[in-house]
């Protein structure tokens, strides 16, 4: 029924972003941050005066208010957030599976990855639980590609991640689980509010984070609880009320997401993981979200009309693009094959440049007052 009703909810957030699929992109990153939050539903977090550092960050950075867990069930949820689908429905699980998944991807591209996992007692561990760390809460270590002797050595204990933040060496893409006082899952939510006050601001003081990075802070929870009137949240979106994992809220959080932004459209785990394989540039995605709509209402872009995507066209290339934005947009340049071509003062484009035959890829970069970067990119044959 669960499979079922994924199918469903996949296909109809397929539809809500079909019309703008092709003018829409998810800006490159090199450096993805995860925090992954335990059994709560979106009425229970959002507006909850318990949670005032939560609410700050939706305030000022990207809410998702559709957002729904696929399932129940903490590592099947989690698994269709890291692999695309349920892989195991079994809590107490402790193999590798030979199934695609995220740090396939990661490693094929040759970008590195860590779980950073509070109360983790070392580097590795793969034991069920440890304190008040459980083995469920962590994803990543579960397949072929990760399990590995070597592999498996970027499970760490959390408190690494200061001093990988000290010399510069946190991965491209860093998993981070609080303990279970701290994830909501056994502690309150103020306690996991705290926790989230007490270590996000260090990753958001991160260069990546300033003006013109690249950074994506993802705050997530794998599953809902309870809904509005107290009954077990099973929800899969606002007309279907049974079958799934309930509503959740998700934040999205860096430069080049959009300032105070709220998204009505439907997304699930697997919308998040494909805005992961685009940020990261896979070539493909994991699973389900092979076929699922990244989250790219949540970015500033930067349209352009001239030239097409894939168009074959002659030189001099002609480059039409514009920003809109609530805040002022006052720079825009355009590079072509990493290389800065143009630049001029305001948010629109009207320029041809000269491109010597062969593909060339095209991005226009523009900036708003505010530190927001709007980017978007074509390729093209000349």
């Amino acid at each position: 029924m669960k499979n079922s009703v994924f199918v469903l909810l996949a296909g109809i957030c397929l539809l809500v972003g079909s019309v703008s699929a092709q003018t829409l992109s998810v800006p490159q990153s090199q450096h993805v941050w995860i925090v992954a939050e335990e059994n709560h539903t979106y009425e229970e977090v959002v507006g909850n005066s318990a949670m005032p550092y939560f609410n700050s960050l939706a305030a000022k950075y990207g809410l998702a208010t559709q957002y729904y867990s696929t399932q129940h069930n903490s590592l099947a949820a989690l698994m269709w957030f890291v692999a695309g689908e349920e892989v195991t429905t079994d809590d107490n699980a402790s193999g590798c599976f030979n199934v695609d998944n995220v740090v396939r991807h990661l490693l094929a591209q040759k970008l590195t990855w860590k779980a950073y996992q509070e109360d983790l007692p070392y580097a590795g561990f793969q034991g069920l639980s440890w304190a008040n760390y459980v083995r469920r809460h962590n994803p990543l270590i579960d397949f072929t590609d990760s399990c590995s002797a070597a592999q498996v050595l970027n499970s760490v204990p959390f408190s690494e991640l200061a001093a990988d933040m000290q010399h510069n060496a946190t991965p491209n893409l860093s998993y981070i689980t609080p303990n279970l006082q701290h994830d909501a899952h056994d502690g309150s939510l103020a306690q996991a509010d705290q926790w989230l006050s007490e270590n996000i601001p260090a990753i958001l003081a991160r260069p990546e984070f300033q003006p013109g990075g690249d950074g994506l802070l993802f705050v997530f929870w794998d599953e809902g609880e309870l809904d509005a009137n107290g009954n077990p949240d099973n929800r899969c979106s606002a007309q279907i009320n049974s079958g799934c994992g309930g509503r959740t809220a998700t934040l999205l959080m860096g430069p080049q997401v959009k300032p105070g932004y709220r998204s009505s459209v439907l997304y699930s785990h697997v919308n998040l993981l494909a805005t992961i394989c685009a940020a990261m540039n896979f070539t493909s995605c994991p699973g389900a979200a092979a076929l699922a709509l990244p989250m790219s209402d949540f970015f500033n872009q930067v349209t352009i009309s001239n030239p097409m995507p894939n168009a074959q066209v002659a030189s001099p290339v002609r480059i039409q693009a514009g920003t809109v934005n609530a805040s002022p947009v006052y720079a825009i340049q355009i590079y072509v094959d990493n290389h800065l071509q143009y630049s001029s003062g305001g948010n629109q484009v009207n320029t041809s440049l000269a491109m010597s035959p062969g593909k060339h890829n095209v991005v226009i970069q523009s900036w708003d007052r505010e530190g927001g970067i709007h980017k978007s990119a074509v390729g093209i044959t000349v």
